[in-house]
C-alpha cells in the first residue's frame, strides 16, 4: 500500500523564530502528523512514510537534519506550542491524527494534552511516559545520548538487533538501511532534546488525556521495555495496546508492513476504542 512515493513534497518553514524541514504528503483524510524520536531526522522514516496510504507531515526539530541550530531552548510543553504553530502555517486541517515514536511520543502526549481540540486519534510507539520511566538497556541508551545521534549508530543488522533489539538479523536490516540516511544534529539541537526531556513525566495527568490512543510496543525493546507501553495503556482512558512480537525500539523499519496494517486498522475504525480494548490493556 502506498500513496506517499511521488506526491511528497519537501519544503522549509520559517515559525517562531526556527527554520524546520517539513515533508508533506497530501491526500485525501485526516493528515498524520508524526513526530519522530530523539534525534531521528525525517529521512530515516521515508520508507515507513511512503508504505502509509494517508496523508503525512513529518518534521525536523530546531538542530535536526535538515532545519535550521536551533533558536531556543525549549521544555516540551513550548516545543508543543512550535509544533501548533507549524501546522497553522501550513494550513493543515483544524483536526489531525497524532503518531509519536520513542522521545517522539513524550511531544505527542503534550501536544494531546494541550491541543485537545486538534487531536483526532493518538499513537504512541516505544515510548513512555518521559523519564519517570523502566529504563532499557544501559549500554544502549548510552551510546544514543553521544551528541552524534543515530549516525553510525548502527551500520549493519547485527548492530542494530544488539542497540536497539529485535529478534531477526533479515528484519533489522531494514533498521540499518533507515538509520543510513540519519543526519548528525548539531550539538545545540542534541542539547536541546536531552533539555525538553529532563525532568519531564506525563504521569500526572495521562488519566485526563480523554483522546482515543493506540499504544504500540516491541516485546524486544532495548532502549523502551514494552512495560512502559503496559503503563501507558492503563492510564490512559481511551487505549488500546498492541505488541509487536520479536519487535525491537524500531519496529516501525522492521516491521513495517504488520505496523502499518495496524496503525491503519486502528485510525480507520468507525470506534476507535471498545470495552474489550480496555479489558485487555494488561
Amino acid at each position: 500500500m502506498s500513496g506517499n512515493v511521488e506526491t511528497r513534497v519537501f519544503e522549509t518553514v520559517d515559525i517562531d523564530g526556527e527554520s524546520l524541514r517539513v515533508s508533506v504528503s497530501p491526500g485525501p483524510g485526516t493528515p498524520l502528523v508524526i513526530c519522530n524520536d530523539f534525534a531521528a531526522n525525517l529521512d530515516v522514516l521515508d520508507d515507513f512514510v511512503v508504505a502509509l496510504a494517508r496523508p503525512t507531515l513529518c518534521f525536523d526539530l530546531p538542530g535536526i537534519g535538515g532545519s535550521a541550530d536551533a533558536a531556543a531552548m525549549r521544555r516540551m510543553p513550548a516545543l508543543s506550542r512550535l509544533l501548533a504553530s507549524l501546522l497553522e502555517a501550513l494550513s493543515m486541517p483544524r483536526r489531525v491524527d497524532v503518531m509519536g515514536i520513542g522521545w517522539g511520543g513524550l511531544l505527542a502526549q503534550q501536544f494531546a494534552r494541550d491541543h485537545r481540540d486538534r487531536v483526532r486519534r493518538l499513537v504512541l510507539t516505544a515510548t513512555s511516559s518521559g523519564q519517570l520511566m523502566f529504563p532499557g538497556r544501559l549500554a544502549s541508551l548510552w551510546r544514543l545520548a553521544r551528541s552524534g545521534g543515530l549516525v553510525r549508530a548502527a551500520p549493519s543488522a547485527q548492530d542494530a538487533r544488539i542497540l536497539f533489539g529485535g529478534r531477526r538479523n533479515d528484519e533489522c536490516n531494514a533498521i540499518a538501511n533507515g538509520l543510513s540516511r540519519a543526519i548528525r544534529p548539531t550539538r545545540r539541537g542534541h542539547a536541546g532534546q536531552l533539555y525538553a526531556l529532563t525532568g519531564y513525566s506525563s504521569l500526572p495527568w495521562l488519566h485526563r488525556l480523554n483522546v482515543p490512543t493506540l499504544v504500540m510496543a516491541g516485546d524486544d525493546d532495548n532502549i523502551v521495555p514494552m512495560v512502559n507501553a503496559r503503563v501507558l495503556a492503563l492510564l490512559l482512558p481511551l487505549a488500546r495496546l498492541a505488541i509487536i512480537r520479536g519487535g525491537g525500539h524500531w519496529f516501525v523499519l522492521e516491521r513495517t508492513d504488520e505496523v502499518v496494517r495496524v496503525l491503519e486498522s486502528f485510525l480507520d475504525a468507525r470506534v476507535a476504542i471498545t470495552d474489550a480494548d480496555q479489558d485487555n490493556t494488561l
